[in-house]
């Protein structure tokens, strides 16, 4: 098959699923009509369904609270009660809509009342034809506003207790974050992580994706730094990894998170570049012996020369600003290097992982730091210096 034909039988593969999801709605909502959670033991048709075909519990109980939307349940007195979608299990039924779809449209029925109930669904069941479920579940917000402006305002407050956030760790160890927020505490931590979301210049080619992701981690580093949060455990919060000198010298093995996380040691290095330090002496079996003066690497002084000289990243063509930067040991820290200006530099966080990832080097002239690229950026590895924050440079003042 070449072309139209194959997006013809994409769709028609497409529509026999959505049909089948119908199927499996139905057979969900015989299981829980019929009590069988209770017959066999669970707690509920959502356990039930988890342990029976491996799913997580949270969308076991989307399946069953769709389940029972399409084709209707009963009270706890036994009353029946009518399927509240209609519509959309016919839609579902021919293929014509998604699952996701008609969760959109549950989850809209039920914050209207119940004369809004079957324009409301018909009204989305036929623009769903036309969009996907994220741009149906804008439109559905806007119909809500539309029905409702008063309970707009209203609605804030119930969409707060709603709120959740759950960090999951994956088969390959990556943590995937899951949760929501209300409509204005999401614009809060929008207008907090845009300002950090934006591309390092012109040669960043992370996606945008990656790039808020790493401003999120930015303003939490921001913030253990700040002094602001309130005291963990009799200290304030802070990012404690354990790993013994020698796999951090050689760089080899795995470092230890106070929550578990894996972390090797070349990112270690590159924490341990600007940070608090606390050596633990631990015996042959692991238990410690001695544990040190927690000691600050850099001073707020050399901070201070070092905003002066270099005025934001120092790495070339950043326009990141001293706010952004960590300062970054020339010579690494664990390979004896020194705390003083004259061996240390700011780095943005993006060009400071690019600086422990990469051939790059660093060398000092004159008082600044010049970057030596790798010979894939350029052969004849000719350094060069970031002229952004310098305007004397550029202009010979």
């Amino acid at each position: 098959m070449r072309g139209q034909q194959l997006i013809d039988e994409l769709r028609a593969r497409e529509t026999h699923i959505r049909q089948l999801e119908y199927e499996r709605l139905q057979l969900i909502h015989e299981i829980h009509q019929q009590g069988i959670a209770k017959e066999m033991g669970a707690y509920s048709t959502a356990s039930l369904l988890r342990d029976t075909v491996r799913i997580t519990l949270a969308d076991a109980r989307r399946r069953v609270a769709d389940a029972n939307a399409l084709f209707g349940s009963t009270t706890l007195t036994g009353q029946p009660i009518e399927a509240q979608l209609p519509v959309a299990a016919q839609a579902l039924a021919a293929g014509v809509i998604s699952r996701d779809h008609v969760q959109v449209v549950r989850t809209t029925i039920d914050t209207l009342p119940a004369e809004h109930h079957a324009e409301v669904e018909q009204l989305l069941v036929d623009e769903a034809e036309h969009f996907d479920p994220v741009k149906l579940s804008k439109l559905a917000t806007r119909t809500r506003a539309h029905l409702q402006p008063e309970q707009v305002v209203l609605d804030e407050q119930a969409a707060r207790k709603r709120m959740e956030f759950s960090m999951i760790e994956d088969i390959d160890g990556m943590i995937m974050l899951r949760g929501r927020l209300s409509p204005e505490c999401a614009e809060v931590l929008k207008a907090a992580l845009s300002p950090l979301a934006k591309p390092a210049g012109k040669d960043d080619d992370r996606s945008a994706a990656r790039r808020w992701a790493e401003a999120l981690i930015e303003l939490a580093h921001r913030m253990l730094n700040s002094d602001t949060l309130p005291q963990d455990g009799g200290r304030r919060p802070h990012l404690a990894i354990t790993i013994s000198y020698e796999q951090l010298r050689d760089q080899i093995g795995l470092g230890r998170g106070d929550f578990s996380a894996m972390i090797t040691p070349q990112t270690i290095r590159q924490i341990a570049c600007d940070a608090d330090i606390t050596p633990i002496v631990l015996n042959s079996e692991g238990q410690p012996l001695d544990v040190g003066r927690e000691q600050r690497l850099v001073t707020q002084h050399i901070r201070a020369a070092l905003i002066a000289r270099d005025k934001g990243c120092s790495f070339p063509g950043c326009d990141r600003p001293p706010e952004w930067t960590d300062a970054h040991h020339i010579i690494p820290w664990i390979e004896d290097g020194i705390t003083s200006v004259e061996l240390m530099t700011l780095l943005c966080r993006f060009h400071h992982t690019i600086i422990h990832e990469q051939d790059w080097e660093i060398v000092m002239r004159d008082g600044f730091p010049y970057y030596i690229p790798p010979v894939w950026v350029d052969p004849q590895r000719k350094a060069v210096r970031n002229t952004m924050h310098h305007v004397d440079m550029l202009t010979g003042t």
